[in-house]
């Protein structure tokens, strides 16, 4: 049961740079995910380039400045919901944008993500199976969940993960066999990797999503998930995953 250990949101903040740092001197990260429209993404490309873990483009269409004029986002995800189709031309400029800005900081690309998981959203995962065929990047974040019950949304966002990794398996691109962390974005602790860590499946990799922060960007629990991803008892869980 592999389990890859990503840090979202890469280039968001110092804060987040500095708790991936951390991780990354811990030896419990495996993917860094590159928020190319961060107001930090420079430091946030030099800490990848150094680092030779596994780099994943974590696309942007939901929280401006945007890297080209073409954008006007919904303010709502039933705006997203409703439009998503009729807004994937504008969208698949802006996330080609940002892996071209991705590339150009020398760095490479093994993976695909997005930003609050737009990706999954109908003419959104098309876009995204598209540029990873173009770009030749071999897997892309599909959310299936083992907690999908815990928040409302968990059903339908597993119900599109798994619509997207059909797709995706059709189009020859890999993804994993379950994400794990959502649940408890932001707030993950050891209680939970107990509880959720036993029901991942053997053989295939399951993709574990943390967003630690040395002091909190949009979540209070972010330095808590960052001491645990930092300790020994969570190496400990990850050796034995």
């Amino acid at each position: 049961m592999p389990v890859l250990v990503t840090v979202d949101d890469m280039g968001i903040s110092p804060a987040v740079n500095e708790a991936a740092a951390r991780c990354i001197a811990a030896g419990t990260v495996g993917c860094l995910s590159m928020l190319a429209t961060g107001p930090c993404f420079d430091a946030a490309a030099e800490l990848a380039a150094a680092a030779g873990k596994a780099v994943s483009v974590h696309l942007n269409c939901v929280e401006p400045p945007f890297l080209t004029g073409g954008l006007n986002p919904p303010r709502s995800i039933a705006g997203w919901v409703g439009g998503s189709r009729r807004l994937s031309p504008e969208v698949a400029s802006e996330w080609r944008a940002q892996i071209e800005k991705v590339l150009s900081a020398g760095l490479m690309i093994t993976r695909l993500d997005s930003h609050q998981h737009m990706h999954h959203l109908p003419g959104l995962n098309r876009v995204i199976l598209e540029l990873a065929g173009e770009y030749g990047i071999g897997s892309v974040r599909a959310a299936i969940l083992p907690d999908r019950w815990v928040r409302p949304a968990g059903p339908v966002l597993d119900y599109l993960g798994r619509r997207l990794a059909s797709m995706a398996g059709e189009a020859g691109i890999g993804t994993p066999a379950m994400m794990l962390g959502f649940s408890r974005s932001g707030r993950l602790t050891m209680d939970y990797l107990k509880r959720w860590g036993e029901r991942l499946p053997g053989g295939r990799e399951t993709e574990f999503v943390t967003h630690p922060a040395v002091v909190p960007v949009w979540s209070e629990g972010q330095p808590g998930e960052l001491d645990l991803l930092c300790s020994d008892r969570f190496r400990d869980w990850l050796r034995r995953a």
